[in-house]
């Protein structure tokens, strides 16, 4: 999940590069060091817009919040001083306006919004998702710059990994759509229980931050990251870890982190 994007000429300046030229990087650096995997956010960058408040937002708009998840969005309510009155789904959606205005913390957000599905099947969640994305028309929205990248990475048998704060049902349906193998999603995933509904609760690290670190740390292949790509200042930790680090379409909060982020570089995004 990501902010609004602005270019870098806002902040510091930092070089920018065609998708050639940073295919070229990771190509040298696969040279000198063979191995490695790229990890990318996705929304915001893969693709333009935040999947993840698409499909919050069409949880509220249908009503489908149920009541496995009221007890723990009353709590989160209660926690942060928002509103604990109505049906789960308007709690929910008062923990959404919280979190628009600053009131409840991102990451707890991001997590709730991924386990607000307590109740759901996990297969009745992709469902879901894969009609979300319809309606949204994803496959117009991935970025054609970051696809070739991709396309290279299948190429040379390099894995790709999607890490994101949205909601693991909807980038697992997104990476789908990408046109090329994706190794693994790392993303909010909720517990499920013995009959495999979703639980109110995260199984795993909430991924967002250095928690996307912690998944990649979880999924061993944090230390042999060949190249990371993110928007946000939320995956700057990600980036820094990288041997090739790229912004892409990067919002005001990553622009200042950027200088002291060795060897970083923007994307050039053809709008």
């Amino acid at each position: 999940m990501s902010h609004a994007a602005a270019p870098s000429s806002n902040g510091p300046a930092i070089p920018s590069e065609s998708a050639a030229s940073i295919i070229a990087r990771l190509e040298a650096a696969l040279d000198r060091e063979p191995g490695g995997v790229l990890a990318s956010d996705a929304d915001g960058t893969l693709w333009d817009g935040d999947v993840g408040y698409d499909l919050f937002d069409a949880l509220l708009a249908s009503e489908g919040v149920r009541a496995q998840a009221f007890a723990a969005l009353q709590h989160e309510a209660r926690t942060f001083g928002v509103p604990t009155e109505g049906s789960p789904t308007e709690v929910a959606r008062a923990l959404n306006a919280a979190h628009l205005t600053e009131q409840y913390p991102h990451d707890r957000a991001f997590a709730m919004m991924a386990w607000a599905f307590a109740g759901w099947s996990r297969d009745d969640v992709l469902a879901f998702a894969a009609e979300v994305l319809d309606r949204g028309k994803i496959e117009a929205r991935i970025r054609p710059e970051m696809k070739q990248i991709l396309q290279w990475a299948e190429r040379h048998d390099v894995p790709i990994y999607l890490v994101s704060a949205s909601p693991i049902a909807i980038i697992e349906v997104g990476a789908a759509r990408l046109g090329v193998h994706v190794t693994g999603a790392l993303a909010m995933t909720p517990a499920l229980d013995d009959e495999g509904l979703l639980l109110p609760h995260l199984d795993g690290p909430v991924v967002y931050g250095d928690g996307k670190v912690r998944a990649l740390e979880q999924a061993g292949v944090a230390s042999r990251l060949l190249g990371a790509f993110g928007d946000s200042a939320y995956d700057a930790a990600m980036l820094r870890v990288a041997r090739v680090p790229v912004a892409v379409t990067p919002a005001p909060r990553l622009v200042a982190l950027l200088p002291g982020i060795a060897g970083v570089s923007e994307l050039l995004i053809h709008r």
